[in-house]
């Protein structure tokens, strides 16, 4: 009952937004507008999707290996497509790396240390991520007309949670002794995964090729996750610089992580809005934008959905 009452809130907030944001927007203008896409700056997203989606299976692969975990990479591609699919349609968005983690732990028995390099995995890019958001703002002022100082508090908040996030990890005595205060029946099992856990995070600590690779893949990865949002704005014919998506892309994809809303409908339009009247554009190219974001997004990861099922009777 808790669940679905989370969901049916996260429902009435997300529609409450498009309400407020769209609601002088002409639909059969941004009909036409949607219409008129054109194919090659979209066949480029698609592109810079599958292009991330094997960057970031590379890096995995690379994490894996560093805790001695052997794996195809054919295998962790399906395995990260196909969670993203889950990313989407499951009401939490860490269903997906619940997904990757139970998937691969299956064929290595060790799925403790397979989410050890999730979490890894998601701490690199979270790190390019803030970085990105700090840094291109700055860089980008110039061509940003309306620029604003609050675009950087989400991604000066990131760092510092990631900064205290990654200190706790590394140093490892905090973690022990929350686990060590939790009830009886719990504390067992959460300190063996724990210890699995942390015993993956030190052999990474050992390894700072390994740190320095993942970081570099991670900045990689959201530029493209920029490139990819810029293909749409000149899908539609927006004709806006790339310079001043380095800026904002990161700053709307911290807003979409926010838990109060399903797959960031509402504060991602919020953040196309803020972006669109920063450089002078109007809620209709943010609409625009944002429902073209999400329609082709949900037409790639359909192809997770499809090899879900298809690989279902190969693990039966």
């Amino acid at each position: 009952m808790k669940r679905r009452l989370l969901v049916l809130a996260k429902v009435i907030v997300s529609t409450w937004l498009l309400w407020l944001l769209y609601r002088r927007v002409d639909v059969d203008a941004l009909r036409a507008q949607l219409q008129d896409a054109r194919q090659g700056w979209l066949l480029l997203f698609f592109a810079l999707l599958a292009a991330n989606t094997l960057i970031s299976s590379l890096k995995w692969k690379l994490l894996l290996a560093a805790d001695g975990i052997r794996q195809p990479l054919g295998r962790l591609f399906a395995s990260h497509l196909t969670g993203s699919f889950f990313n989407l349609f499951l009401p939490s968005t860490i269903g997906g790396d619940a997904y990757r983690i139970a998937d691969i732990g299956r064929h290595t028995s060790r799925t403790a240390h397979t989410a050890a390099s999730i979490l890894v995995d998601r701490l690199t890019g979270f790190l390019a991520l803030a970085i990105y958001g700090l840094i291109f703002p700055f860089v980008a002022r110039a061509a940003i007309p309306h620029w604003d100082a609050r675009f950087l508090f989400l991604p000066a908040l990131a760092l510092g949670g990631l900064v205290a996030a990654g200190s706790a990890l590394i140093e490892q005595r905090l973690l022990r002794r929350i686990a060590g205060r939790l009830p009886a029946r719990l504390r067992g099992p959460v300190v063996r995964v724990l210890d699995q856990v942390l015993d993956s995070i030190r052999a990474y600590t050992q390894q700072p090729g390994v740190w320095v690779q993942s970081i570099g893949i991670a900045f990689v990865f959201q530029f493209f996750a920029i490139a990819a949002v810029y293909s749409l704005s000149r899908a539609i014919g927006l004709g806006l610089p790339l310079l001043p998506f380095c800026g904002f892309v990161p700053f709307i994809t911290l807003m979409e992580m926010i838990p109060l809303s399903i797959f960031g409908i509402g504060f991602r339009d919020t953040g196309y809005v803020w972006f669109m009247q920063a450089v002078g554009r109007t809620p209709a190219d943010a609409a625009a934008l944002s429902i073209l974001y999400v329609a082709a997004t949900l037409l790639y990861v359909a192809l997770g959905g499809v090899l879900f099922i298809v690989r279902r009777p190969a693990r039966s």
